[in-house]
């Protein structure tokens, strides 16, 4: 049950009510003290299982990735789920203080442990728990002061308070009025709840404080990853980028954006291909925002980054470089130098060092805005958005290929990350994908626009616009969590240190 609740919580999957009580079953399970043997074969499995579902789509690029992957974050949660069969069996035996302390230092636990998957080996934080809450901006709001982290928390907590609650209810069989209608456990748990739906109200933009940045317009050329890097048909996957082009460019619309590697040759180290773009830009009259390649012809290093190129004064030479490479995809890790990279294209690549604001002018007498880039899965990082925010970011543009993982949600689950960067950091997100998922998200954490065709499929070839706006009360200023960064992680070590230590105190007998 916790694994079929945990998996539907997630997107693409749209039950996020699920997280609230995706790990009931297992904790009340843990509570009936099952031997260890059992019981790690149950939590590692539980985690194996929900990891492979969730990361299913994952297996179109590599099974046996996909496979050990899952294996490897099932041990996060195992851990944790240890953690919890050794304090909350006794749990229920302290006051209801301690047992508070004890449960709020459970859920510091997870978010510590989700943390430092942005950490361990070349770092994964794909999927936390607070990104079941994706199209729910009510919970989402605690993101701005606490990170998405604060979200996981909550929920955890909640599950927690629940399991408690439930397990009282099998322990103390007395109607009482303390332990038996009322319950401590679930009305903290209530609170916890209510504190977030507090935040929302009270953080609410001002009516009509909507200031329209710009309008852009997607492309989307859908060239299968089997396909967009055949030296046979880069000619033509080339000229289908330039059609579609053209055709978006003919709606209304202040720049134009491509997607991840958007062209077949990098635009920087490629004359003949920067020349190319330059003159459809001029053609257009309009600026084309694009993800696309670099290759230093001294090194050969490679770069997988965001560039702009504008009307009259072509490809503009400062650009952002990726900062957070794909392992095993553009590059091979030091240990496993005999694995070839998955993904063929060019040379070795080399991280970025900085976050390379772009300017973009969308008129003669527009303001200049400042774009932050995260290229590929750099939005899974909350760490890259803060530090483009930090520097002075207005809005972040996310250049991403899914369309090497099939048409199965990875797409979907991959955007709702950029929902938990917009939300902390209070700046929108657009998305530019080269079969979908392409769209746009306010920074109160709402989707305001999904580029769907006629089925109403995210994964087409086309294009459309996207009106991009801000609101006043954010514009000119930072977020809690863009100024303070993860103080929400310490926060929760500590009370996971102290919870933990007065939770697995045994109570004194008289």
């Amino acid at each position: 049950m916790s694994a079929v609740l945990w998996v539907l919580s997630i997107p693409p999957f749209d039950f996020p009510e699920a997280a609230y009580i995706a790990f009931v079953p297992l904790l009340l399970w843990v509570c009936l003290r099952p031997s260890a043997r059992v019981f790690w074969l149950v939590a590692i499995g539980t985690g194996w299982v929900s990891w492979f579902a969730i990361l299913v789509w994952l297996r179109h690029v590599t099974w046996f990735g996909t496979f050990a992957l899952s294996g490897l974050l099932a041990l996060f949660f195992a851990g944790w789920l240890g953690t919890a069969r050794w304090i909350l069996p006794h749990l229920g035996e302290r006051s209801f203080a301690i047992r508070a302390v004890g449960l709020f230092g459970l859920a510091g636990l997870w978010v510590v442990l989700e943390w430092s998957r942005t950490w361990v080996l070349w770092g994964f934080p794909w999927a936390p728990l607070s990104l079941s809450q994706w199209e729910r901006p009510v919970i989402l709001q605690i993101a701005a002061w606490a990170g998405a982290y604060g979200v996981s928390f909550l929920l955890v907590l909640f599950n927690l308070c629940v399991a408690q609650t439930f397990w009282q209810r099998i322990r103390v069989k007395e109607r009482k009025m303390w332990m038996g209608w009322f319950s401590p456990d679930l009305y903290l748990g209530l609170g916890a709840l209510g504190f977030a739906i507090y935040v929302f109200f009270s953080s609410l933009p001002t009516p009509n404080s909507a200031q329209t940045l710009f309008t852009a317009a997607v492309v989307q050329p859908y060239i299968p990853p089997n396909l967009k890097w055949d030296t046979d048909r880069e000619l033509e996957n080339l000229e289908i980028l330039e059609r579609q082009t053209r055709f978006v460019a003919s709606l209304e619309s202040d720049v134009i954006l491509w997607p991840e590697a958007a062209t077949p040759w990098p635009i920087v180290g490629t004359p003949q291909m920067q020349r190319r773009v330059e003159q459809l830009v001029d053609e257009l009259g309009k600026p084309i925002l694009m993800g696309n390649l670099a290759e230093d012809p001294k090194t050969g290093s490679w770069a997988n980054g965001t560039f702009l190129v504008e009307p009259e004064t072509g490809l503009v030479p400062d650009y952002y470089a990726k900062r957070e490479l794909v392992p095993f995809g553009e590059f091979v890790p030091p240990p496993f130098g005999f694995i070839k990279r998955v993904v063929p294209v060019g040379g070795e690549f080399k991280p970025g060092e900085s976050v390379a604001l772009i300017n973009l002018r969308v008129g003669r007498d527009e303001p200049i805005y400042r774009i932050g880039s995260l290229v590929c899965y750099e939005d899974v990082f909350p760490h890259l958005a803060r530090e483009s925010a930090q520097a002075g970011a207005d809005v972040f543009f996310v250049a991403t290929n899914n369309a090497w993982y099939g048409e199965e949600g990875g797409a979907e689950q991959h955007a709702a990350h950029s929902v938990l960067r917009a939300v902390e950091n209070r700046r929108p997100v657009m998305r530019a994908g080269n079969g979908g998922w392409s769209g746009w998200i306010d920074s109160h954490g709402s989707v305001r626009d999904v580029l769907r065709d006629a089925d109403g499929s995210v994964y087409f070839r086309g294009g459309g616009t996207l009106g991009v706006f801000r609101f006043e009360d954010w514009a000119e200023q930072q977020s809690f969590y863009t100024r303070h960064g993860d103080w929400f992680v310490v926060a929760s070590g500590v009370m996971a240190l102290v919870g933990l230590a007065l939770g697995a105190k045994p109570q004194r007998k008289p």
